[in-house]
């Protein structure tokens, strides 16, 4: 994943802006508590050095994720990710993820 981030690399999330280690890390914990998470690219358009990417992801909760608790349950959720490309690597982005959905499977 490292590779992909530009250096200066930024995610603007809702809470604070993060930097590639924070991304990250952020996505280690994902993945911990989601060993089994597949990825489904529904749609990309591309304009210019902007990428819009509609995504679909299906997984078991084996951990807890965003201070719900493991549910050995699988969840699905939908999202959609922006990014800014410079270079061939992404320079920042910004995404938004339906994670109700994701608890309430």
């Amino acid at each position: 994943l490292r590779a992909l981030l530009a250096d200066g690399y930024v995610h603007h999330a809702p809470r604070a802006d993060l930097t590639a280690e924070q991304f990250i890390g952020q996505m280690r914990i994902i993945n911990a508590a989601m060993t089994d998470m597949e990825y489904e690219i529904v749609q990309t358009v591309v304009e210019g050095n902007m990428v819009a990417i509609l995504v679909r992801s299906e997984g078991t909760q084996v951990g807890e994720l965003f201070g719900a608790p493991a549910t050995g349950q699988r969840g699905s959720t939908a999202g959609a990710t922006f990014m800014r490309i410079e270079n061939g690597q992404v320079a920042e982005d910004w995404d938004a993820w339906a994670l109700q959905t994701l608890f309430a499977s």
